[in-house]
């Protein structure tokens, strides 16, 4: 995520990334909840996302765009291009064969061109979200910079993502299309950061109401409006309701907990999420073939929430393992310098 000028780590953002990553992989484990807890998740899951990306914003940070394009290629597209190749190799090598008949009707050439593209689905979907991240940020570097005002940045991306239903251009490259969608959020969260009080004096009044007004919002959405346009704007504007009750709940459970090697391990997953991002698929996978091997039941279609939330925890504790290796022994595959490079650069 993007540095801010922020004075101290703030225990609340690292409790931010966890929820959000932790409602990201949980999304992947079936089955999903029904009605309006899920209608919530979902308002809550990728939009938190942009959302902590948008908090450490600070433009006055790059003074030059060359930096801040190094710096977000550096976080983003290094780790995009080593995880995928990676897992392309063995998409090739052993996991069209573990499928079966449907993934070996794929051409080996359409994973290299949905990489190339920037939209990958068949060898590592869920990293649709950094390439998405990464066009959102150059493009609201450029619209911050010359328009300042998050408010107007808003109002353009919300009409960008809504002619570009109309004119259904979708799947564009490197998730232009889904970058004006969630660039909302993103702007957003520079007004929350510049505006958003340290205390709340009337904290209880206005969670409330804006938690009214969320349920509202999901219930029209969900038995009412039919408009396609109507049901993005009120995903979005759901959204802007949501998250101030989303950062305001973090910070209140930080307040109240004290460090601990627990709040270690959250800000530990928070710093690797990229790396949780690229392995959850498999590992989720992995625990179906497991459980359908010690158990013969797949773990993943039972219709035990309280299940699909340990699957979702185990399978974040395993990618952290996986982490400490890589930032271990292989940093360079998520954009940072070995460690004799550290050595050399400290002796130079």
């Amino acid at each position: 995520m993007i540095q801010n000028k922020i004075p101290a780590r703030e225990n609340w953002i690292d409790l931010a990334k966890f929820v959000s990553i932790f409602l990201v992989v949980l999304f992947h484990t079936n089955p999903h909840l029904d009605g309006y807890v899920f209608d919530f998740l979902q308002v809550l899951r990728m939009p938190a996302f942009f959302l902590i990306a948008g908090l450490l914003f600070h433009i006055d940070k790059w003074t030059r765009f060359s930096d801040f394009f190094k710096h977000r290629f550096k976080r983003l597209i290094i780790p995009y291009f080593w995880f995928y190749l990676i897992f392309y190799a063995l998409w090739l090598l052993v996991g069209r064969n573990m499928v079966g008949e449907s993934e070996l009707a794929i051409s080996p050439l359409v994973p290299a061109k949905e990489f190339i593209l920037g939209r990958p689905s068949i060898v590592l979907g869920p990293y649709w979200f950094i390439t998405c991240l990464f066009s959102m940020q150059i493009v609201f570097y450029f619209l911050k910079k010359y328009l300042k005002s998050s408010v107007l940045i808003i109002i353009i991306s919300i009409i960008g993502y809504l002619a570009l239903v109309a004119l259904h251009l979708t799947d564009l490259p490197w998730c232009i299309d889904k970058a004006l969608q969630y660039m909302p959020f993103y702007a957003y969260a520079n007004i929350l950061r510049a505006h958003m009080p340290t205390t709340w004096p009337k904290r209880r009044l206005i969670v409330l109401l804006l938690s009214i007004i969320t349920v509202v919002i999901l219930f029209v959405n969900h038995q009412i409006v039919s408009s396609a346009y109507w049901h993005h704007i009120l995903y979005i504007i759901a959204g802007f309701c949501v998250m101030p009750i989303y950062i305001d709940g973090c910070k209140y459970v930080c307040n109240k907990l004290e460090v601990t090697n627990l709040s270690r391990w959250i800000r530990y997953v928070g710093d690797n999420n990229i790396i949780t991002l690229a392995l959850q698929n498999y590992i989720i996978g992995f625990i179906k073939i497991v459980g359908i091997a010690t158990l013969g039941v797949n773990l993943l279609t039972t219709n035990h929430y309280t299940l699909n939330v340990l699957i979702a925890l185990a399978t974040i504790s395993i990618s952290m393992g996986v982490s400490f290796l890589i930032n271990r022994y292989a940093p360079f595959i998520i954009g940072k310098p070995t460690c004799l490079f550290d050595r050399k650069t400290k002796e130079d």
